[in-house]
């Protein structure tokens, strides 16, 4: 980043720093992406991922599963968003509908459908950025943060405490009903700047990392 850019960004910190320490100890940040509508009952199964199974079901009557399409959650004004934004959440949405497909094809215990069928499974599931806090001891302290370089973002982006969080849904494609919602946060793969924006190449390491998770506990 040139030095111009560079005091560009450090004052516009200073400034947003003093416009709002007066009513920071009023606005709480919000905890989770919202791709859930409730997240009170996911139980940590350690120390940043957790869990919430509805209902015992039996894995081995589900054959095939369908693939929603992937929100890529900003956190960023659609008004605001370059048009660069833009195809950068899509092409997050693309790569991981598509690596959970490639993931899905190496099990032959699931096949892929398109259409709602009896025996599936639906797998919905959303990406999103956080900014991470390791020195908190519960595993729910983050803080959501636009999936893109702004003034706000920008010191966490340098800090390397930024991370990829996913989260996804099981339905019964039947019924309807969801089996299990579950989330984690892929710790160990930093999303590193290379230059003035955020590319989809600095995120790709986690995204990946996710799809494989996704997929491997796709029952649990």
């Amino acid at each position: 980043m040139n030095l111009k850019l560079s005091t560009i960004f450090a004052l516009a910190l200073s400034a947003f720093a003093i416009l709002t320490s007066g009513c920071a100890s009023k606005n709480v940040a919000a905890k989770n992406s919202g791709f859930f509508s409730d997240y009170s009952q996911l139980q940590s199964s350690d120390a940043l991922s957790a869990a919430k199974s509805y209902k015992e079901y039996d894995v081995s009557k589900y054959k095939t599963v369908l693939i929603s399409p992937v929100q890529a959650i900003e956190a960023l004004p659609k008004l605001e968003q370059s048009d660069s934004q833009r195809e950068l959440y899509k092409k997050i949405s693309e790569y991981v509908s598509e690596g959970y497909k490639r993931e899905i094809q190496k099990d032959s215990s699931l096949k892929l459908v398109d259409t709602k069928e009896s025996g599936s499974l639906i797998l919905e599931s959303a990406i999103s950025a956080v900014e991470v806090h390791f020195d908190d001891k519960n595993w729910n302290q983050f803080s959501p943060i636009a999936m893109d370089i702004t003034v706000t973002s920008f010191n966490s982006y340098l800090d390397g405490n930024v991370r990829i969080l996913g989260e996804k849904r099981i339905v019964d494609a039947t019924t309807g009903e969801t089996l299990l919602e579950s989330m984690e946060i892929i710790k160990d793969e930093k999303i590193i700047l290379k230059g003035e924006t955020l590319k989809f190449e600095n995120i790709k390491p986690a995204l990946d990392k996710w799809i494989e998770l996704a997929v491997k506990n796709l029952h649990n």
